[in-house]
């Protein structure tokens, strides 16, 4: 009695008991647990249903364009499309002259009917653009994040194949993330960068195939190899 008269100020404190506590908590957790993980869950399913069922559409090119008849029954290189690979970062998409350089002559005849009247309509699609004085909107499947740099032209100069990296696009008419042998991820970059390519006077000694070549490469696919080419292990090499 006389200690509450000399603290006045001084409140008693009410224990709360444990069951009350955690019983006024619950509903708040459980609308924690909605927000966090039940409603995030739900909303990136819908977005998986969403790009699973658009997937057609999103590897659809403008044109119809076969890589496997080109390369390996109209025995067109790589490079005749992809103009900028041996002198540029990027390999390039195919210009409208690149086509009607063959298709000026070829009208797409075929011994399968159905197949020719396919090419023809492709062909009909590419007239259409010329005349409204368009470029061909070609879709790019074979992307690399933003922050990776990649030359097309320090690789291609040394000897690699377009294989290697785009894997055997001659056998696919249609190209695709699933058609790709490779994850282009860096642990596989740097696996080739490490363990290396036979080559002779920095040029990688190998079979000259329709998806690589050049004089250089050429001479250098006729020698015995003398060196391992390895790759920059710089972290500013590839991202600058």
């Amino acid at each position: 009695m006389l200690k509450d008269n000399f603290y006045p100020l001084r409140r008693r404190k009410t224990k709360i008991r444990p069951e009350t506590r955690s019983g006024r908590s619950k509903p708040f957790l459980l609308i924690i647990l909605l927000l966090l993980v039940i409603l995030p869950v739900f909303f990136f399913s819908l977005v998986g249903l969403a790009t699973k069922s658009d997937q057609t559409a999103e590897f659809s090119q403008p044109i119809e364009f076969s890589h496997k008849i080109h390369i390996e029954k109209g025995e067109v290189p790589c490079e005749f499309c992809h103009i900028y690979a041996r002198r540029s970062i990027n390999s390039g998409a195919p210009v409208m002259a690149s086509c009607f350089g063959c298709h000026s002559v070829i009208a797409g005849s075929d011994e399968d009917p159905q197949q020719a009247l396919k090419y023809q309509n492709a062909i009909k699609k590419l007239l259409e653009f010329q005349s409204r004085g368009e470029s061909i909107p070609w879709k790019k499947i074979h992307d690399l994040p933003d922050f990776v740099y990649f030359s097309h032209k320090r690789h291609i100069q040394a000897g690699f194949d377009c294989t290697d990296c785009h894997g055997e696009i001659n056998q696919h008419d249609v190209l695709s993330t699933e058609t790709m042998v490779t994850d282009l991820s860096m642990g596989w970059c740097m696996k080739c960068h490490t363990e290396g390519r036979p080559a002779v006077d920095g040029k990688i000694v190998g079979p000259v195939r329709e998806t690589r070549g050049g004089k250089i490469v050429r001479e250098a696919a006729a020698k015995q190899p003398s060196e391992i080419l390895l790759g920059s292990k710089d972290c500013s090499t590839c991202h600058k």
